[in-house]
């Protein structure tokens, strides 16, 4: 049996997406009123690109958007409803 293809494949990826989940839960939290990339980067302790990675995979689930941009500040807010409602 090749590595990785047994049982506990399953349990190594829940492991893995975790804090994954967990990056996704806080953010949507934090932005209850809008934010900057910076202040979320910080309280996350990820870096500028790992940041706006996530930010960018949670803007195209339709979680979150940019609501402004001031010189390289970069502000993020919550979506009010899912991206699947707005487009039907």
């Amino acid at each position: 049996m090749m590595p990785g293809t047994g049982r506990h494949t399953h349990r190594a990826q829940r492991r893995r997406h975790g804090p994954a989940e967990a990056r996704r839960r806080f953010i949507l939290d934090a932005l209850e009123r809008p934010r900057t990339q910076a202040e979320l980067r910080d309280a996350l302790g990820m870096s500028n690109s790992g940041i706006l990675h996530l930010l960018r995979r949670m803007e195209r689930d339709g979680l979150v958007r940019p609501a402004e941009r001031i010189a390289w500040t970069r502000i993020w807010e919550r979506t009010t409803e899912p991206a699947a409602a707005r487009h039907s």
